[in-house]
């Protein structure tokens, strides 16, 4: 089963989400930040975890006048609970950066763009447990610091009881 855990999460538990947060991402352009500093700090609760490489990033273009797009999806590197670009597919991801803002300067408002990461969560064991927590981290600039996105979400916001049942055990 395919979950857009991180989308889910921030839509879910809004009494979770650090507004400070928010409030600084609304100043990053994916189109203009390095996405050498692009991460993800995902702490899962016992019993949950990440299918081996099924964490992707996927980046479009388009141009509403003409329909036509540029588009990349690139797999995250995870190292303990943090999810970054590959550094192989930087020098990609960074040439579609790159389109978009010569389509934005010479299109203006018939371009548009969209950044998201999806996640296939599994189980481990019986699963987690019926009041688990969730944290997010982002972290904007390589080097900088972790802020935080969601503090103590709940996982029955975005999962029933149900959902994690039909979820696949981690290999």
């Amino acid at each position: 089963m395919r979950k857009l855990l991180l989308s889910a999460l921030l839509m879910s538990a809004c009494t979770s989400i650090v507004p400070s947060t928010l409030m600084r991402l609304d100043d990053v352009s994916p189109t203009d930040a390095d996405p050498a500093g692009f991460a993800v700090d995902l702490s899962l609760p016992t019993g949950l975890d990440i299918v081996p490489g099924s964490a992707m990033l996927t980046f479009v273009v388009r141009r509403s006048d003409t329909n036509q797009m540029a588009s990349g999806r690139f797999a995250l590197e995870n190292v303990g609970n943090v999810f970054r670009v590959a550094p192989a597919d930087l020098q990609e991801l960074r040439g579609l950066q790159a389109t978009a803002r010569q389509w934005k300067a010479k299109y203006g408002a018939a371009t548009e763009g969209s950044l998201s990461i999806n996640l296939t969560p599994c189980t481990r064991g019986d699963g987690p447990d019926a009041d688990a927590r969730v944290n997010i981290g982002l972290q904007i600039a390589e080097g900088g610091r972790f802020l935080p996105l969601v503090r103590n979400g709940r996982l029955s916001a975005v999962a029933t009881p149900a959902d994690i049942e039909m979820m696949a055990a981690c290999p």
